[in-house]
């Protein structure tokens, strides 16, 4: 792929996207700053602050020069030859997952393995959170799991010691969940948005990823349990009584609808590449909601919504980054590219990274393996680096320890996690 003058415009917006995601945080500080002086200035930055806008954002941009450059008529004509399947179905299949029916059957599960396990009650409710909830997320997608099994933490864990949360518990447990929360989608090809990404055009389909992913993450993700358990050992048997899932709601979804929504999940996922069929489905679900909104709660579309616009600026953004790329990924391989896509990991986000590989053509089979394995490895390190992981930390940030987050703590926390879930990946 030769370098032209779009291809140079697409590749400065992608790294002004990424330069902007990794600035996200001093962006909403601003906001929070001039909210009462400059309030429209405030809901700007608060706007230009959110990273699964900023991607969009760009995208956005970039189509505009593409349109000014080639023609209106063009520009749409490039845009129909994208492919935005995937984006349709990550929108789709988040709603659903995170519906009522469906977090109840999980906590379910994840309630009746917890008390199978000979630990005491707050070991065995925080290993079993940790370890099922991330794999959970190869059947109802990451950002859904990553939704229950940070409630389920906070429930169960954090609530029970709130003003006993020390630094080392609090970081540890959110690098394991982030961690093991990359890695727990790879069991199929439809859960995890860096493998989304990619399956489609190398044709990987999920006994493909569960034979050369999905095992290992099992195993790396039980060993990073392990050790966070007994790393917090102390504080964890000094709850006495578990409130998580006991504390779930006391009202659950009858089993019949558990049984309709999960039907809407396969159809959904044998459909993934049929954006058609997804979006009639979508609507198809709707009008089941609207029947028996007295027993679902409220249809989380925005956060559904924020995902699919991120999702559809990376597919925009890196259509165009082959040029400089291929010569990259093409000269390097084996641990050099394992490790040189893992030391990007921690700051752009892992979909953006196996969504640029995608675009290389001829890329040999062990490289794609390992792009992939050591995206979704370090996809712990930062809040960035995996598209869930925002929505984790928005709902365990009030336990943090001095109510200020250390992006270090985390950074620190998780190297043995991602050390692990590397190790696995590249070794076995």
């Amino acid at each position: 792929m030769e370098m032209t003058a779009i291809g140079i415009i697409a590749t400065i917006c992608f790294a002004c996207a990424l330069i902007q995601s990794l600035r996200a945080g001093k962006i909403l500080a601003l906001s929070d700053y001039y909210k009462t002086t400059r309030p429209s200035w405030s809901r700007f930055l608060h706007f230009a602050g959110e990273p699964e806008i900023v991607f969009g954002i760009w995208a956005a941009i970039f189509l505009f020069a593409l349109m000014v450059m080639d023609g209106f008529s063009a520009g749409l004509h490039w845009m129909d030859e994208l492919n935005f399947s995937e984006v349709a179905f990550v929108f789709v299949i988040m709603i659903l997952a995170s519906s009522k029916p469906v977090t109840d059957f999980a906590e379910m599960i994840i309630s009746g393995i917890s008390r199978a396990l000979p630990l005491p009650a707050g070991m065995r409710i925080f290993a079993t959170i940790l370890f099922i909830g991330p794999l959970l997320g190869s059947l109802i997608t990451e950002p859904a799991a990553m939704t229950i099994a940070a409630l389920l933490l906070k429930r169960s864990v954090f609530k029970p010691l709130s003003g006993r949360i020390t630094g080392r518990l609090f970081y540890s447990t959110l690098a394991v969940l982030f961690v093991n929360i990359s890695i727990g989608g790879t069991l199929t090809h439809f859960a995890a948005p860096p493998v989304l990404m990619v399956a489609r055009v190398w044709n990987w389909d999920t006994p493909y990823m569960f034979m050369n992913f999905g095992w290992k993450a099992v195993v790396a993700a039980a060993i990073n349990t392990a050790i966070v358990t007994m790393m917090n050992k102390e504080i964890l048997t000094s709850i006495k009584k578990v409130s998580g899932v006991a504390h779930a709601p006391a009202k659950r979804a009858p089993a019949w609808m558990m049984i309709v929504h999960l039907v809407f999940i396969t159809l959904c996922v044998m459909s993934v590449h049929h954006p058609a069929f997804v979006l009639g489905l979508f609507i198809f679900f709707l009008g089941f909601y609207g029947i028996t909104k007295e027993e679902q709660s409220e249809v989380r579309i925005e956060e559904s919504m924020l995902v699919g616009f991120f999702l559809g600026g990376l597919v925009i953004l890196t259509a165009k980054q082959g040029w400089w790329l291929k010569p990259i990924l093409s000269s390097i391989e084996n641990l050099q590219l394992f490790l040189g896509t893992m030391a990007l990991a921690p700051v752009t986000d892992n979909a953006a990274i196996t969504s640029l590989a995608s675009q290389v053509a001829n890329l040999s089979d062990s490289s794609k393996y390992l792009v992939v394995a050591a995206a979704v490895a370090g996809g712990g390190m930062t809040i960035i680096a995996n598209a869930p992981n925002p929505a984790g930390f928005a709902l365990l940030r009030a336990y943090c320890p001095g109510k200020s987050f250390k992006p270090l703590g985390l950074f620190k926390a998780a190297l043995i996690p991602t050390f692990v879930a590397g190790l696995v990946f590249y070794l076995l």
